[in-house]
């Protein structure tokens, strides 16, 4: 099945605009540009952006995103584990610094 940008952001509860700017970015690519210029996406896009969704609620920075998604040999499990122990640590400021306010 293919969505046009139109559809898939409301679908991911993104604004079409951010789905522009992924492409630009070259973090998501549409499937192909229909003969009116709509982007247009099929279930590879959708995804990759289910992946990308996925590491944004990790607070992980589109640039690493991509590069994480655009090398064959990225352990994802590894990639997640060490976030997990910085947000970890970075919980553990947070909280050190409400106690100390």
């Amino acid at each position: 099945m293919e969505y046009s940008i139109k559809k898939l952001a409301e679908m991911a509860g993104l604004t079409s605009r951010t789905l522009r700017y992924y492409d630009t970015i070259q973090l998501l690519k549409p499937k192909r540009i229909n003969s009116s210029g709509y982007r247009i996406y099929g279930e590879e896009e959708i995804n990759r952006l289910q992946q990308i969704l996925f590491f944004r609620e990790f607070e992980i920075p589109l640039e690493e995103i991509k590069n994480y998604l655009d090398d064959p040999d990225f352990d994802h499990t590894e990639a997640l584990n060490q976030h997990r122990l910085q947000l970890l640590a970075r919980r553990d400021r947070l909280e050190k610094f409400v106690r100390n306010t």
